[in-house]
């Protein structure tokens, strides 16, 4: 990848040292200096000096046999920090505990970061499906329930700028026609909700419903997702009444408190 220096100029050095603590997920735990630069399109010099810093302070970890990078156990003390002092989740945990006893479905509550949606919080039901989500996995917003929710309730600017970057298919029935997406957000905001079939994951449906703070604005969306032997056109009705009901239930709590 050609670095361009201009680029780099964009960002302080704190900036990129935080842009390099957030590449790291579950699905990539450990980095190398190349791989990092690639991804924040900067000179691998960089990379190595940021990363010394971030060592030195604990945050990054080097494995002495892949001789690849981790994030360090102070993020962990972070990040428990932050989920606890959250108040979305805080709120969400028994309404989203009561939608599954409900739904014998997986729940979630998912927020908007950038052109991803990041789950904030997970309730496992009694039969779980693989469904490859975690707390803090970020996913597209364009081919699943809680991101099309999301996006469709932000500013037409917003949405104009999503628009005209490459939607990524994931299987055949990922939405990829910008045109056809923007009328599908469109009716979302007409019923309310969102379904999602076999977008993102084969054999994988979901609901969501937004969730607003208290100047109407939506900031998260409470989704159940399942098998799509169970979640189908015939138990749709159900399922998004309760979603409804618990992104409602949700979004009242936050506006009392």
């Amino acid at each position: 990848m050609i670095k361009d220096k201009k680029s780099e100029k964009r960002f302080t050095t704190l900036e990129n040292a935080l842009r390099v603590l957030d590449l790291f997920s579950l699905d990539e735990p450990e980095l190398g200096i190349s791989e990092i630069a690639d991804k924040l399109g900067i000179a691998n010099s960089t990379v190595h000096r940021l990363v010394t810093t971030l060592m030195s302070e604990g945050f990054i970890t080097k494995d002495i046999h892949t001789k690849l990078y981790r994030l360090g156990t102070p993020i962990l003390a972070l990040g428990n920090i932050v989920t606890r002092q959250s108040k979305l989740h805080m709120v969400s945990q028994s309404v989203l505990k009561a939608l599954v006893d409900q739904s014998n479905e997986t729940a979630h509550i998912g927020v908007l970061r950038g052109f991803e949606m990041i789950y904030l919080n997970k309730i496992e039901c009694f039969h779980p499906v693989r469904l490859l989500s975690y707390l803090g996995k970020r996913n597209p917003i364009h081919c699943t329930s809680t991101g099309k929710v999301l996006l469709a309730y932000q500013s037409p600017n917003f949405i104009e700028e999503f628009l005209q970057k490459k939607l990524e298919r994931y299987t055949s029935k990922t939405i990829t026609d910008p045109t056809a997406l923007l009328a599908c957000l469109n009716q979302i905001k007409k019923l309310g909700y969102s379904v999602s079939v076999e977008e993102l994951h084969v054999g994988v449906a979901s609901i969501s419903a937004p969730v607003r703070n208290p100047k109407g604005e939506v900031i998260a969306a409470v989704t159940i997702a399942g098998p799509t032997q169970r979640m189908n056109g015939r138990a749709f009705p159900k399922h998004i009444e309760l979603v409804t009901q618990s992104a409602n239930a949700i979004s009242h709590v936050l506006n009392s408190v």
